[in-house]
């Protein structure tokens, strides 16, 4: 179990540069290692930015690939299991050497490239959905983004466990995405008019629970949408870090406020393979639906993450190697 060189995507500092493909060696896996042979990679805006300092950096949080080497103390494991991961920085390079406590493994019937696109995105909706607030049957959803990566997973999701799922959305094309991934109602809103907008398909009520991809305005403007006792969750920036909120604005309902990340209800391996596990059966059961993942090879990140960053697009991507 000697060095192996490896193939690895560097970024300059900033998505604006182009990433660039070089070689570099990886040792062999240190105890309680596993080496990865890395195939797919996840593509989503979270590892694109670069580290504190503006020093050049390996892009990427998530991978799936096959077991090439084992280090010492590793059990369950053999060379050629299949395994992703969701949240480890780096995740840009062929060869890896990866903390077997962060690994999951991949069934026959979820292949890599699909595996590595939407496993970091599944996660953060059965944590969502499953643990930071159990949605029940019959209870009312409401949740921005509804076209985009999480949106579409985490309305298939709710609306496969019985919940009733308003999807908020920027254009009538997306809110056709919006209806195709379980929404019973799809809006076509900005922040202004949100929540008259779900209040009328609610009834007038509100709905039981808020999920917002969005931030900004629009995370506050998600509170005036939930019903008395409701529950506001805010897991994205895409519009910016939400307002300041007085604790006024949640005592008039008794509302309930949340801004989780995803780092600290994977951080148990036992909560991580649990949830990886589920993910994968509804996955593989059609009970989520992706779709076609379109992959792109290492050496055409550039042209990957130029088609990321362009919000138009909806697809689910990932480079390959």
């Amino acid at each position: 179990m000697g060095a192996s060189v490896t193939a690895v995507v560097r970024m300059p500092a900033g998505c604006g540069a182009a990433p660039v493909l070089k070689e570099e060696s990886v040792g062999p896996p240190g105890p309680g290692e596993v080496r990865l042979r890395q195939t797919a990679f996840g593509l989503d805006r979270c590892g694109l930015e670069a580290p504190e300092g503006g020093a050049a950096f390996v892009p990427g949080v998530a991978a799936a690939g096959r077991a090439e080497a084992v280090g010492a103390g590793v059990e369950g494991i053999r060379p050629g299991a299949r395994l992703a991961y969701a949240d480890l920085p780096g995740a840009w390079r062929v060869r890896r050497n990866v903390p077997v406590g962060r690994l999951v493994p991949l069934p026959d019937d979820v292949d890599d490239a699909t595996a590595a696109a939407v496993i970091r995105r599944g996660l953060a909706v059965h944590y969502l959905l499953r643990r930071l607030r159990r949605v029940q049957p019959g209870e009312t959803v409401l949740a921005t983004g509804a076209a985009g990566g999480v949106g579409r997973l985490l309305c298939q999701w709710a609306a496969a466990v019985g919940a009733e799922v308003t999807g908020a959305v920027g254009s009538e094309e997306k809110a056709g995405i919006a209806r195709a991934s379980g929404c019973a109602h799809a809006v076509v809103a900005g922040p202004d008019d949100l929540a008259a907008r779900v209040r009328r398909v609610a009834g007038g009520r509100g709905v039981d629970v808020t999920y917002d991809a969005a931030g900004g305005e629009v995370f506050a403007r998600c509170l005036d949408c939930l019903a008395p006792a409701g529950m506001a969750v805010g897991y994205g920036n895409v519009a910016g870090p939400p307002p300041p909120l007085p604790p006024e604005r949640l005592e008039a309902y008794s509302l309930i406020l949340a801004r989780p990340t995803l780092a600290a209800w994977i951080a148990d391996e036992g909560d991580l393979l649990a949830a990886s596990e589920e993910l994968f059966e509804l996955i593989g059961a059609g009970r989520l639906r992706p779709g076609p993942v379109r992959g792109f090879p290492l050496a055409r990140a550039g042209e990957a993450v130029r088609l990321l960053l362009d919000r138009r697009n909806g697809e689910y991507l990932a480079l390959t190697a």
